[in-house]
């Protein structure tokens, strides 16, 4: 037996959703709840900013120095480094009287510069709404301080520099002078003396405007001082909600493709066709082609859509074969009553048709057929095997499907006669007795009747359950099938059955119509197909 195989498609991934989507939501909502534990737990974190101004210390005009890049001749960038520096942590940490280790509140610290701006907006981060605001504070004054005091000592290292020369220019005019006396002295050393009072004059220029920015230095100021923050900057309720969410969501679509992976039953008529290349003559499945919306097979009306594709079916089954006697085997391959549904079904779609079929019900438990046909419960088939009753006065007809004729399981224990050349003959004996003999038997899961009656039967058309038979189980049935020699034409699909197999579609009760109190007896109505019935009835009593 060959195995279609074929790519995976978006719809059998939606399928998969469909089937698992329990799976996915409940891993969702775990996500949601563990989310939600994990923001009562975690420690909330405030942010207080403060925005500072930084101006330029105007030092690099007077001394010729241009060191800035961002904004004239501040660095923005190389300012943002300094608050977050060793020293201004210390000064903060000394403004805010903690013990803390620099380190420590540097990583508490984040500087961010506004595009095209000469702002430094200096965020800190604690604990509490007063610890962030008074941190923020803290460092906002401890950078002012650093870089204030930072130019005044370059001021200084400055005006000394330059009162050092105008000292040393003083005593070399004192000197001069004093060589030239009181009396006129020579071109050369009046041009000397010009010479010395020229650069002291120079560099006293140099000294004044210092002196003055020294005393009006402004290196900087608060533009936004840091407030109280009212709600916690983190955790963030809505991302650690829609994190943990999704997070579920990734684990619920993992989980439910690895239980799809190892779930080996079919689901749907695409992945039946890729477990088999047997083809599918009949589907009742919701996603198949002709589908009845889901509904499981009962007693459907010949003017249904569905029965009309059963009715196609029984056309297909008779074209197979031109003279009468046509047995056909409906197991089911896993457990459940679809076997003996659909068997139901195909019996009196070929008795509209053919008007002579004989409905032999060989599973113990046959009450799906008689609920659907409305038929008690009586003597049959194992009355058949076990004393050798007569199958033409135990088989009877169901009221609203003209043409039919049940054989009932029966009331004896018959169970183990069902693999016995008993059986096997009385399938060889009523062939001549009807145009059509439909068999249903036990499931295959569940018993070997099946495979002990194909090698009589003409064909074998196994039910396969989307939702309840394993892939496996099928390839199994069909190699054991291929192994007696039996003809199995195709395969027939149907969603999961209720457990008593007694759901129908619409209308399904106007088309049998059944009169469940009042079954007639097949020798009474039809004495003429009873006799050919009959005469098996002797060598199963031998």
């Amino acid at each position: 037996m060959q195995t279609a195989t074929s790519e995976p498609e978006l719809s059998d991934y939606l399928a998969m959703l469909r089937r698992q989507w329990h799976v996915v939501v409940a891993a969702a909502l775990v996500g949601l709840v563990l989310a939600a534990v994990a923001l009562a737990l975690a420690p909330k974190t405030y942010t207080a900013t403060t925005s500072v101004q930084v101006r330029p210390t105007g030092l690099a005009a007077l001394t010729g120095e241009r060191t800035g890049r961002t904004n004239g001749e501040v660095n923005l960038d190389t300012e943002a480094q300094v608050v977050r520096s060793a020293r201004v942590a210390r000064a903060a940490a000394k403004l805010l009287g903690t013990d803390a280790e620099p380190a420590q509140l540097r990583q508490r610290v984040d500087v961010t510069v506004p595009p095209n701006s000469t702002v430094l907006n200096i965020a800190y981060s604690a604990g509490t709404p007063g610890a962030a605001r008074s941190g923020s504070v803290a460092f906002a004054d401890a950078y002012l301080t650093y870089r204030r005091d930072e130019v005044i000592d370059r001021i200084d290292g400055h005006l000394a520099s330059l009162r050092a020369e105008v000292e040393d220019r003083s005593e070399k005019l004192d000197t001069l002078t004093e060589a030239t006396g009181d009396e006129e002295g020579s071109s050369r050393a009046q041009a000397e003396i010009r010479s010395v009072q020229r650069e002291i004059t120079d560099l006293n220029n140099q000294i004044n405007p210092l002196n003055a920015l020294r005393a009006s230095l402004a290196p900087g100021e608060v533009l936004s001082p840091a407030s109280t923050p009212e709600s916690a900057a983190s955790p963030d309720f809505l991302m650690w909600l829609a994190s943990g969410m999704m997070l579920g969501l990734m684990a619920g679509l993992a989980a439910a493709y690895v239980r799809e992976r190892r779930d080996p039953r079919l689901h749907s008529t695409r992945e039946l066709r890729k477990c088999t290349s047997t083809p599918v003559l009949l589907d009742f499945s919701e996603d198949g082609p002709g589908s009845v919306g889901g509904s499981p097979t009962g007693l459907i009306s010949a003017s249904d859509p569905a029965g009309q594709r059963v009715h196609g079916l029984a056309h297909t089954l008779g074209a197979r074969s031109s003279e009468g006697g046509r047995v056909v085997l409906v197991p089911g391959v896993s457990s459940g009553p679809s076997g003996i549904t659909v068997a139901t079904n195909l019996a009196a779609a070929l008795a509209r048709i053919d008007t002579d079929v004989l409905l032999i019900c060989a599973d113990p438990d046959d009450g799906a057929a008689r609920a659907l046909l409305g038929i008690p419960p009586g003597p049959g088939l194992a009355e058949v095997l076990t004393s050798g009753a007569d199958p033409g006065h135990l088989a009877c007809r169901p009221a609203g499907v003209p043409g039919l004729r049940v054989l009932r399981f029966g009331e004896s224990d018959a169970t183990g006669l069902l693999q016995c050349g008993a059986m096997a003959y009385l399938l060889r004996t009523v062939r001549g007795g009807s145009r059509y003999v439909v068999v249903a038997c036990a499931p295959m899961s569940e018993r070997a009747d099946a495979q002990a009656m194909a090698g009589v039967c003409d064909l074998v058309l196994p039910v396969v359950e989307l939702g309840r038979t394993p892939g496996p189980e099928l390839r199994a049935a069909l190699d054991r099938f291929e192994a007696i020699g039996a003809d199995v034409p195709g395969l027939v699909a149907v969603p999961t059955q209720a457990p008593d197999g007694t759901a129908a579609t619409a209308g399904a009760a106007a088309a049998s119509d059944p009169t469940p109190d009042a079954p007639v007896d097949g020798a009474q109505e039809d004495t003429s197909s009873n006799d050919d019935l009959s005469s098996a009835a002797p060598s199963l009593r031998r």
